[in-house]
C-alpha cells in the first residue's frame, strides 16, 4: 500500500493537481479584502495605562505658514479615565529655513477658544535636507484642549523675538481635527 501510494504521487498528474489546489488556496487568500472601516486609528492611538485610563496619542497633523512655507507639525498626548482632571502634553515641530533657538510662547485658537502657553520647552534642533527642524513641548489642560477640538478652524501662533508667525490647518488637518473630536473627545464628560 505504501509503495501504491508512493508511486501516485510521484505522477505528473498528482503534481500538477497539487499545484492547482496550491495556486488556487493562494489566490483565495489574496482576493479576501477586509471591510473598510473608518475608525479614526490613522489619527490617533491609544493605549491601556491602567488605573490612570486610557493614554491617547493623537498623531502628527501639519499646519502650513503661507508666507514662510514654513510647516508646523503638533502631537498631542494625554491620559483620561471617566473625568477631565489631567493636562495634555502638546509637541510641536518646526520645519523651517532657520533654526528656532527659542520660542517666547505658543497660541493655540479658533473661534470658540484661544489658549497660550509662554512654557515652551526645546527639545533639540537638528539638521535635514531642506533646512531644519525645531522640537518644542508644552502642556495645557485637557478641558482647553478639548474645547480646541469643538472647531476645525485652528490657528496656531508662535511668539518669538517680537516676532510672530501663524500657522493655518492642511486641508488634511481639518478631516484629523474632525475625525479625533468624534472618535476621541466625544467620549469625554466635562
Amino acid at each position: 500500500m505504501k509503495n501504491l501510494f508512493n508511486r501516485y504521487c510521484s505522477t505528473s498528474q498528482f503534481k500538477l493537481f497539487s499545484i492547482i489546489l496550491f495556486l488556487f488556496m493562494f489566490s483565495g487568500c489574496l482576493s479576501i479584502k477586509p471591510s473598510a472601516t473608518k475608525s479614526g486609528k490613522n489619527y490617533f492611538e491609544t493605549f491601556y495605562a491602567g488605573k490612570e485610563g486610557t493614554q491617547y496619542f493623537i498623531k502628527p497633523i501639519i499646519f502650513k505658514d503661507e508666507k514662510s512655507n514654513e510647516d508646523l507639525i503638533l502631537d498631542i498626548t494625554f491620559r483620561y479615565r471617566n473625568e477631565i482632571k489631567d493636562s495634555a502634553i502638546v509637541n510641536i515641530s518646526i520645519k523651517s529655513s532657520i533654526v528656532y533657538k527659542t520660542i517666547d510662547s505658543l497660541k493655540l485658537s479658533n473661534k470658540d477658544i484661544e489658549i497660550k502657553s509662554d512654557k515652551v520647552e526645546l527639545l533639540f534642533n537638528e539638521k535635514n535636507k531642506t533646512g531644519f527642524t525645531s522640537r518644542y513641548s508644552t502642556m495645557f489642560s485637557l478641558k482647553e484642549i478639548k474645547e480646541m477640538f469643538n472647531n476645525d478652524e485652528w490657528k496656531i501662533i508662535i511668539y518669538k523675538q517680537n516676532k510672530t508667525t501663524t500657522y493655518k490647518p492642511h486641508r488634511k488637518t481639518i478631516r484629523a481635527i474632525n475625525t479625533v473630536r468624534d472618535k476621541v473627545f466625544i467620549l469625554m464628560s466635562n
